[in-house]
């Protein structure tokens, strides 16, 4: 049966690179001091509801899930109750994520763990499966840009499964607490594993990147709850499953390179404490900075078309009310303008 090798990760060669992003993530943890939250309580406030928002729509967008934006929100305060299949997932969605984020120091990592974050995932959905690992055999598939799809990966078959799950965990664990490889790739390596084992007859990815906020937390790496990492994994999503093929090879034989999908993790969690770290830069007198000042400078920054919902989450400084009457003011002032409508609508400056 697959072992899992989490004392060397199969021979892991740690690559310059991972060792400077290991270092760099620990560099921009170090600086976002508790002091600095404490003075920012306000903007961490917006960060955290934008994050959870960002969170759960990406992710379930990655897996083809949708609800509008107005729905989204009326969702997530918890004002409406699913219309759809869609929905329901997403509700489900942002109950498990809400438990991770407040209850995290007390989920233990176990094959029942993930059995009932999986319960809750599918708890207003009529599916018979939440809460139960697969009882058939299924595939990882890749779709191509004209629609169809081909096997990508084979996991192991349904009656491996219970087995496969307690002992990755219980390796995963016990990799913890000797402590011979850097925390980050092992919480990585956790991830992509049971994305591998692929225990489920559905929500196997969306559960993958809530185990991953959750061992991250677990690990002192709070990044996720500020800054959405589904979101940053959704706009990398081409390379996400390029790092997740190419380190798939030879999975079973347990002769599988980690390398390209940890490289890939490092890259998301350090991009995520740079994005951390820039919207808590405390600005030169910033009680002069209007919103729509930072309005501009955002869209400069990002030299693209943005969402309001983007924008708000690049500025937390101010409220959405506060963002949303600066776009009125900048749209009528001739500075910006309008791409897009409904839920596509954007943002780009008037050269």
């Amino acid at each position: 049966m697959k072992k899992f090798d989490y004392q060397t990760l199969n021979k892991l060669v740690i690559t310059p690179m991972m060792t400077k992003k290991i270092s760099q993530i620990s560099e921009y943890r170090g600086q976002i001091s508790a002091a600095q939250l404490q003075a920012n309580t306000a903007a961490l406030t917006r960060l955290v509801a934008v994050a959870k928002i960002q969170s759960t729509d990406a992710s379930n967008r990655i897996e083809g899930i949708y609800t509008s934006s107005t729905r989204l929100r009326l969702i997530m305060a918890k004002k409406t109750m699913p219309h759809d299949r869609s929905e329901a997932e997403i509700s489900g969605y942002r109950d498990v994520l809400s438990l991770i984020h407040e209850q995290y120091a007390y989920i233990p990592m176990t094959a029942s763990t993930i059995l009932t974050l999986h319960k809750h995932l599918f708890s207003f959905t009529a599916s018979s499966w939440g809460g139960k690992f697969k009882d058939i055999d299924n595939q990882i598939m890749a779709r191509h840009t004209d629609g169809t799809e081909v096997v990508r990966f084979t996991p192991p078959a349904a009656y491996l499964t219970p087995a496969l799950v307690e002992s990755l965990c219980d390796n995963f664990r016990q990799a913890l607490q000797a402590d011979t490889l850097p925390t980050l790739l092992l919480c990585g390596a956790f991830v992509f594993d049971f994305v591998s084992i692929h225990p489920f007859r559905d929500g196997n990815g969306r559960l993958s990147r809530l185990l991953m906020l959750l061992v991250l937390y677990q690990a002192d790496y709070g990044v996720g709850r500020y800054i959405s990492l589904e979101a940053l994994i959704e706009k990398t999503k081409s390379q996400y499953y390029q790092a997740l093929e190419v380190s798939s090879e030879g999975w079973l034989q347990d002769t599988n390179d980690y390398q390209a999908f940890l490289d890939y993790f490092l890259s998301v969690v350090l991009q995520a404490y740079r994005d951390l770290a820039e919207r808590l830069a405390p600005s030169v007198e910033p009680e002069k900075v209007t919103a729509p000042v930072l309005i501009l400078q955002g869209l400069q920054n990002e030299l693209r078309p943005l969402t309001k919902r983007e924008l708000i989450a690049l500025i937390p400084k101010y409220s959405q009310v506060s963002i949303e009457r600066g776009l009125h003011q900048l749209v009528v002032a001739g500075k910006i303008r309008k791409v897009g409508a409904g839920r596509a609508t954007s943002y780009v400056l008037v050269i």
